[in-house]
């Protein structure tokens, strides 16, 4: 989950609009903002966080503990039935793989992965780190990371195994960086970092990994928030604390071209994909009544304001806790008015 970056100064309506030095993409202005959405309201009591929509946009889940007796862990309600009591989907707390057919569980030093549907359990072989599961639940990703020196200048290398532990093998050395993000074809990664410790500045790469190639996209400093559409074709992100200022910022990059060229956003806040072609962002502005609602056509640079800013209205976002149903239809967020989670229907 992504959480809200730190303050900058923001404009809105959101555009695309030229880096220096590089070409301006023309956005076409904001029509009149819709009516703003109904808001129904999931849970009750202050309850939960991190909330998430399952693979068939039909239940929320999320952490929990709704009672004194009941355990922590995932919980779910159903979009349709809400107030309802939620149900335990697991005690497991994740990452899990795309399909919620997997959980990773740390165990006394060791990584251990569970299939929640029969609880059968096995151990990977790779001193307790943290996995992370490709989109279609087959591999595993992990990093060994240098334990002394500056973090942009540690060595980091990349392993990949089946889900079963299996073929485990160093794919990429790094330095500065490492595994950003599978494409959704569970083949390639994202990756950053230097390839060399004395590299002049970090490369955005994609590593192949039936072949080890490896395709350098950029050279970009300070990357943060990397976010694949859902078809693996553009990579939204952002630059803080880059040390040529000029830099810091809001991006979006086209990965299948063959000299992609990042295209400054002119706004700075929490983001989401909402399909492969639109792009939902939350900007930050610090002092206002309420959060507000914007979606980014990604082709035209069209932006709309979907939700606006009202002091009466749940919209207000905790702690960047908020998703996308996987349809696109709906968004999940824990309100900072009253600590439950709302439902909003997109238009």
């Amino acid at each position: 989950m992504q959480a809200t970056p730190a303050a900058q100064v923001t404009r809105i309506p959101a555009t695309i609009v030229a880096t220096p030095a590089r070409p301006t993409v023309a956005a076409a202005p904001s029509p009149t903002p819709r009516p703003v959405p109904a808001f129904v309201q999931l849970t009750s009591g202050g309850c939960c966080v991190q909330p998430f929509f399952a693979p068939d946009s039909t239940r929320v889940l999320f952490l929990d503990k709704p009672s004194a007796t009941a355990p922590v862990g995932i919980w779910a309600v159903a979009v349709d039935a809400p107030l309802s009591p939620p149900a335990l989907f697991t005690e497991r707390l994740g990452p899990f793989s795309r399909d919620l057919s997997l959980a990773l569980d740390l165990q006394n030093g060791q990584t251990v992965i569970e299939r929640l549907s029969d609880g059968a359990r096995w151990t990977i072989n790779n001193g307790g780190r943290i996995v992370a599961f490709s989109p279609d639940a087959t591999r595993i990703v992990w990093t060994v990371l240098q334990e002394s020196g500056g973090f942009d200048v540690r060595r980091v290398e990349i392993y990949v195994a089946d889900v079963d532990g299996s073929d485990a093998r160093l794919v990429a050395t790094r330095f500065g960086g490492g595994p950003l993000g599978w494409l959704p074809d569970s083949r390639h990664l994202l990756i950053g970092g230097r390839a060399n410790r004395n590299d002049p500045s970090p490369t955005l790469s994609v590593l192949n990994l039936d072949t080890g190639a490896v395709r350098d996209l950029i050279a970009v400093e300070r990357l943060r928030g990397a976010s694949i559409s859902p078809d693996g074709r553009m990579l939204v992100y952002f630059v803080a604390q880059a040390r040529d200022d000029s830099q810091n910022g809001m991006y979006l990059l086209d990965l299948a071209h063959p000299s992609p060229v990042p295209q400054r956003l002119d706004f700075f806040g929490s983001f989401r994909w909402r399909d492969a072609g639109r792009l939902l962002y939350i900007p930050l502005r610090p002092g206002a009544p309420g959060d507000e609602l914007w979606q980014l056509e990604v082709a035209t640079g069209r932006a709309e304001r979907l939700i606006a800013a009202d002091a009466g209205s749940p919209f207000k976002i905790a702690n960047g806790d908020w998703d996308v149903a996987r349809d696109g239809s709906k968004i999940v967020f824990l309100s900072a008015r009253d600590r439950n989670l709302w439902l909003v229907t997109l238009p």
